[in-house]
C-alpha cells in the first residue's frame, strides 16, 4: 500500500494505493494547521478502509510547492513519523 501526499497552496490530497490502483483519496483545505489536518486525514482514511498503519510500504510528497516550503518541509516529518512506528 502506498500513500501519496499532495500538497497546493491552500489543499492537501492523500490517497491510499494499492498494485497501481487508487483505494481512497481524502481531500481537505488547510491554512496553518497542516499537521493537524494530515493526522486527521490519515486517520479518516485508514479507519474507514480498515487498514493498519503498517500496511503502508511507500510514501511520495508531490504538489508544485516546492521542497523548501514550510508546508513540504510538514508533509516529509509527518511521513518519516509514519515509518518509525
Amino acid at each position: 500500500m502506498i500513500l501519496a501526499i499532495e500538497l497546493s497552496q491552500d489543499t492537501i490530497t492523500l490517497e491510499l494505493s494499492d498494485k497501481g490502483r487508487a483505494v481512497d483519496i481524502e481531500t481537505a483545505k488547510y491554512y496553518h494547521d497542516i499537521d493537524d489536518v494530515l493526522i486527521t486525514s490519515i486517520d479518516r482514511l485508514l479507519k474507514r478502509n480498515k487498514i493498519d498503519i503498517k500496511s503502508l510500504k511507500s510514501y511520495r510528497i508531490l504538489g508544485n510547492l516546492g521542497s523548501d516550503s514550510t508546508s513540504y518541509k510538514i508533509a516529509q516529518a509527518f511521513v518519516e513519523g509514519l515509518k518509525v512506528r
